[in-house]
């Protein structure tokens, strides 16, 4: 098929995907992969495309991805595909240091791209539920967010800090069109940003960032703060508390220790736990807090 053809076909199938009813962040992933393989490949011949994916150095869960994606285009274009099962590895999710993920943030000028990684960071929510975030969903009396689930997830109500909630206000009110950038501009955004910073700061780790990093960042500090698998589940939006338990088994060495720190104010206070800080005990006429390394 013609290279022109075969751009219109691919396009063509993506539109049929569209009116199925398919997620509006599934279809740029299945665009992106078919017009992949239609450089390397014959997207009319189901055993070239098999040949080409069974020889790729990448995961066995990208694999996955990859015939999942074309078994869609053979299915609509009624080409006999039998989709090839690849035997996917557990392996456990990178989880930055707090300095690290703060490196991230404090670096991040551009305002959409700066609110939308600290909501995030602080929600644990995924990159497609900020970048649909309504006016509506926020309440700023109450200091909280409303999130629309994705993926099958739950509905959730989630903290925000004073200062994210004066980043969601400015954006709100200087870009109402669109007042959070979607997901493909934050990911492009985050690898310009963590390729500069690995070069400034010698280290390689922050390459590892991605977006749904935050999330795995997030849900670890909830568990090592609270213990709670019941209700670290509940703030991810988890139907099943399997994937919830993935977090348990990235504690290290270091969650037994902490940072103390002392409040003599109520002021000093909301600023201990707006930082994460764990309220401990009184001791002559202040307030003990902590939080883990």
């Amino acid at each position: 098929m013609p290279r022109t053809h075969l751009q219109s076909d691919i396009a063509l199938h993506l539109l049929e995907l569209q009116k199925e009813g398919y997620r509006p962040l599934t279809i740029p992933s299945h665009s992106s992969i078919l017009r992949y393989l239609a450089k390397h490949c014959n997207l009319q011949d189901p055993e070239s495309v098999k040949l080409y994916v069974s020889q790729k150095s990448v995961t066995s869960s990208r694999k996955n991805r990859i015939v999942h994606a074309y078994a869609k285009y053979a299915e609509s274009r009624r080409l006999p595909f039998s989709k090839p099962i690849y035997q996917i590895e557990e392996t456990l999710p990178f989880v930055p240091q707090e300095h690290e993920v703060n490196c991230i943030l404090e670096n991040t000028k551009n305002l959409r791209h700066a609110t939308t990684l600290r909501l995030l960071y602080e929600t644990g929510c995924r990159v497609g539920e900020a970048s649909r975030l309504r006016f509506k969903d926020l309440d700023f009396e109450k200091r909280t967010v409303r999130v629309v689930p994705e993926k099958g997830s739950r509905a959730r109500e989630l903290r925000l800090s004073e200062r994210l909630c004066a980043m969601l206000r400015e954006c709100f009110t200087r870009y109402p069109n669109e007042p959070l950038p979607p997901p493909q501009a934050c990911r492009k955004h985050l690898e310009r940003l963590r390729l500069r910073l690995a070069n400034t700061t010698c280290n390689p780790r922050l390459l590892q960032v991605h977006l749904h990093t935050f999330r795995h960042y997030r849900a670890t500090t909830w568990y090592h703060a609270k213990k709670d698998l019941l209700w670290v589940q509940s703030q991810l939006g988890h139907r099943s508390i399997v994937n919830t338990t993935r977090y348990t088994r990235l504690l290290n060495a270091e969650t037994d220790q902490f940072i103390c720190k002392v409040a003599g104010s109520l002021e000093q206070a909301s600023r201990l736990i707006e930082a994460g800080f764990d309220y401990v005990t009184d001791l002559d006429g202040t307030k003990l807090f902590r939080k883990r390394k």
